[in-house]
C-alpha cells in the first residue's frame, strides 16, 4: 500500500495507483498491467510521480507498497496458492 506521509494521507478512500516503469507494461497512452497496481489514498496518488520522487525515490516507493499490498493481498485471503494450500 502506497504511504508516502503526505498532507491528507489516508484521509479518503484508496484508489489504485499503477507502476509507470516500462518493465511493468506501461506505454504512451496506456497504464501498466492491474497486477502493477497498488492501493492509495487521493494525496500519496497525486504526488507519487518521479518528478516529486526522483526515479529512485519512485521505485524505492513502489517496491515497499507493491510487497505491503501483496502482504495484505495474502493475510486476508485474497490471493491464493492456485491449489488452495498455505504454508
Amino acid at each position: 500500500m502506497l504511504r508516502l506521509g503526505v498532507v491528507g494521507c489516508g484521509n479518503h478512500p484508496s484508489v489504485p495507483a499503477h507502476s509507470d516503469m516500462l518493465r511493468h507494461g506501461r506505454g504512451v497512452g496506456h497504464k501498466s498491467h492491474p497486477i502493477f497496481a497498488v492501493s492509495g489514498c487521493p494525496a500519496c496518488h497525486a504526488a507519487f510521480t518521479r518528478g516529486n520522487l526522483g526515479r529512485d525515490g519512485y521505485e524505492q516507493a513502489w517496491s515497499k507498497a507493491h510487497d505491503r499490498w501483496m502482504q495484505y493481498l495474502w493475510d486476508n485471503e485474497l490471493i491464493a496458492v492456485a491449489n488452495g494450500r498455505r504454508h
